[in-house]
């Protein structure tokens, strides 16, 4: 795919995605690229900077790896339906077929919808994107492709039943022997929850999943909550599938901000057992999540995942700007 191809195809997109927010009374917001704290999920890692003032003192920055902090205090600011597409940034590894360091986020906070509400707006933009990039696949001699009409829905505990034959059970200790009794080949008798929970994931569901249009998979384990709410004991977190590829990781959100402090400071002191680096925590989110907001959700989609697949393509290579530039083609890439 030439250049010109791909900077009129990105154009269009995200055309599609103003006129599918707009339509819905969203507002385009603009949130910082340099901030104190780039994000809370424990094994993500973060391009590092720093800011000089006029008196010659330094101040740690980080590019973001999603405007999720900064969205959310537009939330309690009083804004109720807003979306943004966001420059965003992940370090130490974050380049293979679905992977860039530099990526572009589509994302957005609705308050006052319910979950599965917002479950289902989401499914609508990414019908709609797929149906407004037809003409454009045309004009660039692109085949025309189908996105999925429909998603099936499927909580994360049937997914695991029906798909590894193990019984989730949250922080369950003996998840690692039942794995691995499951053939799960990559679990160890030593790796802990999580480690297993994802490893499963990757071996026994998605491959599944590669087999199916699209999916949803809904209500995860509590322990895997991040800053969604957390209710009837499962985490209102969502991921949309199409095919194996992960497309979106959406949130009934956590309010209030005594829960919201000790989630992070949860995340950054695993950080810390890890050897990641822990950015400053953002006082202004806390103070943010202090006031009263109405319940919400909220969706992050991957705009060059979203552009791919609609473009029939096997990873998101072709369709970022300057990926082949010297200094991304010497790291190892199926894709380059």
């Amino acid at each position: 795919m030439n250049s010109a191809h791909s900077q009129l195809l990105r154009q269009k997109l995200k055309e599609a995605v103003r006129s599918f927010f707009v339509g819905r009374a969203y507002q385009e917001v603009e949130t910082p690229i340099a901030v104190v704290c780039p994000g809370t999920e424990i094994h993500l890692q973060y391009f590092q900077t720093q800011w000089t003032d006029y008196q010659k003192n330094t101040h740690d920055l980080f590019l973001r790896s999603s405007p999720e902090l900064h969205m959310k205090q537009l939330l309690a600011d009083g804004m109720h339906r807003i979306f943004q597409i966001a420059s965003c940034f992940r370090n130490s590894g974050e380049k293979s077929t679905w992977h860039h360091p530099e990526f572009s986020m589509i994302e957005w906070y609705e308050t006052g919808i319910s979950y599965h509400d917002f479950i289902d707006l989401t499914a609508a933009l990414i019908k709609h994107c797929g149906s407004k990039m037809q003409p454009v696949l045309q004009q660039c001699g692109i085949g025309a492709t189908e996105l999925p009409s429909t998603f099936e829905k499927i909580t994360i505990k049937d997914a695991f039943k029906n798909f590894a034959k193990i019984d989730l059970v949250d922080s369950d200790p003996a998840l690692a022997r039942k794995a691995i009794d499951a053939g799960v080949f990559s679990v160890n008798d030593h790796d802990d929850f999580e480690t297993t929970f994802f490893k499963t994931l990757i071996e026994k569901i998605e491959p599944i999943l590669a087999t199916k249009a699209g999916t949803i998979l809904y209500d995860y384990p509590a322990s895997q909550a991040a800053l969604s709410a957390v209710e009837d004991g499962v985490a209102r977190r969502f991921e949309f599938y199409i095919g194996r590829t992960e497309l979106s990781n959406g949130f009934k959100e956590l309010l209030g901000e005594s829960d919201n402090r000790s989630r992070i400071t949860h995340a950054m002191s695993e950080r810390q057992k890890h050897g990641y680096s822990v950015p400053a925590q953002d006082e202004d989110f806390y103070a943010a999540m202090g006031k009263q907001i109405p319940e919400c959700c909220g969706n992050a989609l991957g705009f060059d995942r979203l552009l791919a697949l609609i473009c029939g393509l096997n990873g998101i290579a072709p369709i970022i700007p300057f990926r082949s530039a010297r200094v991304w083609s010497t790291t190892s890439d199926s894709q380059s």
